[in-house]
């Protein structure tokens, strides 16, 4: 009788190792499942993005090129035409340590 209760027993508490073991397995599955999307969804993300900053640095690099454009056909006369004056006397702010100067535009 004894004998009977511990293999009844035994069967019992493999049956429920078996079931606690089966649950353990399909919630790592689920777990890596959902780490495994998180970790697409990042990639995604970070490939747009990046495709995104070589467009935005391609752009920058072409507003330089036309703003040093723009900036070498200033000429003095063009800058007459525009409304800046030369000026005749030039009076100069210098600063304690001597390395910047300042001009005043004083006619």
């Amino acid at each position: 009788m004894a004998n009977i209760k511990n293999k009844t027993l035994t069967l019992v508490l493999k049956k429920s190792t078996n079931f606690i073991l089966l649950a353990f397995i399909i919630i790592v599955a689920f777990l890596y499942v959902c780490f495994a999307g998180v970790a697409v969804r990042t990639l995604t993300i970070l490939e747009k993005s990046k495709v995104e900053m070589q467009s935005l640095s391609i752009e920058v690099s072409e507003m330089e090129s036309k703003r040093l454009a723009l900036e070498n056909e200033v000429d003095l006369e063009k800058a007459l035409a525009l409304g800046f004056i030369e000026v005749n006397h030039q009076t100069f702010i210098i600063k304690e340590n001597k390395k910047t100067a300042l001009s005043l535009n004083v006619e």
